[in-house]
C-alpha cells in the first residue's frame, strides 16, 4: 500500500459526481492525468465540499511499482473522480 498525506478540495458543482459531503473512507479515482488508480481517502474530521482538507491518501501499490513512485512527488498535484466526472483536486504534502 502506497500513502501519503495530502491537501484536498471538493468542489460544490461537480457534476453530480457526489451528493453531500466526502467521508473517511470515500474511494474515488486518483486521476493522474493519463491513468486512474483505485484510492482511499482517510481523515478524522467530515470533509466538507469548498474547503481543504488535510487527508491521508492510500493507492494499492506496493515497493515493486517504481514507474508510479518516481511520479508521486511532494507538491505533485491532481485530480479525484468518480468516473469520468471530477469531484475534486488535491496536493501532495507529504509522501513516504
Amino acid at each position: 500500500m502506497l500513502e501519503f498525506i495530502a491537501e484536498i478540495y471538493l468542489f460544490n458543482d461537480n457534476g453530480g459526481a457526489m451528493v453531500g459531503d466526502g467521508w473517511s473512507g470515500m474511494m474515488p479515482s486518483f486521476n493522474m492525468g493519463d491513468e486512474f488508480i483505485m484510492s482511499r481517502i482517510l481523515s478524522d474530521k467530515p470533509l466538507t465540499k469548498e474547503q481543504w482538507h488535510e487527508v491521508i491518501i492510500q493507492l494499492p501499490f506496493g515497493d515493486e511499482d517504481q514507474q508510479v513512485k518516481e511520479k508521486l512527488k511532494n507538491g505533485y498535484e491532481f485530480k479525484l473522480n468518480f468516473g469520468r466526472r471530477i469531484l475534486g483536486k488535491g496536493v501532495i504534502t507529504c509522501i513516504y
